[in-house]
């Protein structure tokens, strides 16, 4: 059979192109390394990783801890607050007395279990600058699909393929937007959750009062609110996609997400999901820091409800 130039050229070109998109999709998922960290203070029966990986072409960190035995674990996933809006800021350290590094391993891990600790491009030892909602919620999703494959070909503790999602702030958002977009999300806790473009931009614009600086940075990352924009809906929750078990808990002190805001999102939600379950802690500020007794014992409360 004779080939012509102009076909053989054709030919060579879908095979470069199908090469090309393998590579892509693969680096998605690829690992980069995974080594060993100290952790003082963990958990005796956990061993301590960390994690680089790409995300949206960049390189990002999260931190992991695996049982010792070997076995198949639950991932226990955290997620860290930031912006509600995408910056150009780079490697941001801290915020709010948290600093983005091994360290959140302490207070998050859960021995038994896979913990997984992102952070989002833009925060830590993570590349890239800082992302809205949705881009936050893909660093997360790519992590988890790194940590899935790695574990798959590398390791004796693996994925069931269950994740348990616990977040704070932007976190909380980042939880409730990642089980509209994957089916291995067994429940989303959401503390002080930012709730999407969607309910805080327009309530924020009916009570400027309550405004800490929100709008400006709403305003400079999305522009005037437009309820039909593909921006605005990306970077909102689309309550109707998420139907696992979910906990919102909110300080009605909190003076960085108002609760008005959560519970209007909390009602959308309610109509679409039957397990979900809003609890409001009198004098809790944001994160519940100053109430972390009651904070636990509502969590652990509804866990053993909705699952044992």
């Amino acid at each position: 059979m004779k080939f012509t130039k102009s076909l053989f050229l054709f030919i060579l070109c879908l095979l470069l192109a199908s090469c090309s998109g393998e590579k892509e999709k693969a680096a998605k998922h690829d690992v980069l390394s995974f080594d060993p960290i100290q952790v003082d203070g963990l958990d005796s029966s956990l061993l301590s990783y960390k994690m680089t990986y790409f995300s949206e072409g960049e390189q990002a960190v999260a931190y992991v801890t695996l049982p010792k035995k070997a076995g198949a674990y639950h991932v226990n996933l955290s997620l860290h607050g930031g912006f509600p809006a995408s910056k150009d800021l780079s490697h941001v350290q801290d915020m709010m007395g948290l600093t983005f590094d091994e360290n959140m391993l302490l207070y998050t891990s859960t021995p038994g279990m896979i913990n997984l600790v992102p952070l989002y491009r833009g925060y830590g030892e993570s590349d890239g600058t800082v992302p809205g909602l949705k881009g936050a919620t893909l660093d997360t999703s790519h992590a988890i699909d790194a940590l899935t494959a790695y574990l798959e070909k590398n390791e004796t503790r693996k994925s069931t393929g269950k994740v348990f999602v616990s977040g704070t702030s932007l976190g909380g958002g980042v939880g409730l937007k990642l089980a509209t977009m994957r089916d291995d999300i067994a429940d989303v806790v959401a503390v002080s959750p930012y709730v999407g473009l969607d309910v805080v931009y327009p309530w924020l614009l009916d009570n400027r009062d309550k405004d800490i600086g929100f709008l400006d940075m709403f305003q400079e990352a999305y522009g005037d609110y437009d309820q039909h924009s593909e921006e605005t809906k990306e970077e909102s929750i689309q309550v109707e996609k998420i139907d696992v078990p979910v906990l919102m808990v909110q300080g009605d002190a909190d003076t960085h997400i108002d609760s008005h805001t959560v519970e209007i999102f909390y009602d959308r939600l309610k109509k679409e999901n039957e397990h979900t379950t809003y609890k409001l802690i009198p004098d809790g500020d944001h994160g519940l820091m100053n109430k972390q007794q009651e904070l636990n014992a509502t969590i652990t409360t509804w866990f053993h409800e909705q699952f044992q």
